[in-house]
């Protein structure tokens, strides 16, 4: 499975997060050819969850992680483009302001196994309906489709939001849940998006399960996501 990212949706992409997501998502224009040689190009990171750090690309993986030693997880602190190839479901591509990768140790093999991808998409706080407004869009963009349980969850949200934590989610297949959660900032002065991808069920007890086997021909249901 493979996907495309073109140098101008790099550029694109870059504008965004550097320039002002408020002032660059109202209107349709481009950014001008200046902006742009004042902005410097994200970092473009490719990641597979239940593949191996190993497979990473565009980060250097931190060296405990690559030998097993905890803790298993690593941030990139800084703003970059990141592809996430899912398993039986389709890959994603969406800027961010950080990103998180958390691991667990395949017994068997002894490689570090991407179990977690948590991406932090907004480069600063938002109001909260904005938040949600940015939240649905991005849903869009990944074609992931809310199940029912989902949609009722976000019809609950409200229009405005004091100190609280909104998280809502589902199940792309098996193997793969996405979760949302509506954060506030530290300061209270906004909100910001965590989105979530996790290797769920057998797919995640095989790597710490020495005597764990899984069923030969599981279920293939890719429910929650429309296929391009």
């Amino acid at each position: 499975m493979s996907l495309k990212v073109t140098t101008r949706t790099v550029i694109i992409a870059a504008a965004t997060l550097f320039l002002g997501w408020a002032g660059f998502s109202m209107t349709n224009d481009e950014p001008s050819e200046n902006q742009l040689k004042q902005s410097p190009l994200p970092r473009l990171i490719s990641v597979e969850l239940l593949g191996t750090t190993k497979e990473i690309t565009g980060v250097t993986v931190p060296a405990h992680i690559l030998t097993g030693k905890r803790p298993g997880f690593f941030q990139v602190d800084e703003p970059s483009v990141v592809t996430v190839t899912l398993p039986g479901v389709r890959v994603v591509t969406i800027p961010v302001k950080t990103a998180f990768v958390n691991t667990e140790i395949d017994v068997k093999t002894k490689s570090a196994i991407v179990v977690d991808i948590d991406l932090l998409p907004l480069p600063k706080g938002l109001p909260f309906r904005e938040a949600v407004a940015e939240f649905r869009r991005l849903l869009r963009d990944m074609k992931i489709e809310p199940d029912e349980l989902m949609r009722k969850q976000m019809s609950t949200w409200p229009d405005d939001s004091g100190y609280h934590i909104y998280r809502t989610g589902v199940n792309l297949n098996e193997s793969v849940k996405f979760m949302v959660d509506v954060r506030p900032t530290p300061g209270n002065d906004g909100f910001y998006l965590v989105l979530t991808f996790s290797a769920l069920g057998d797919a995640r007890r095989v790597l710490w399960d020495a005597t764990f086997k899984p069923a030969a021909n599981g279920p293939s249901s890719s429910a929650g996501v429309s296929k391009k």
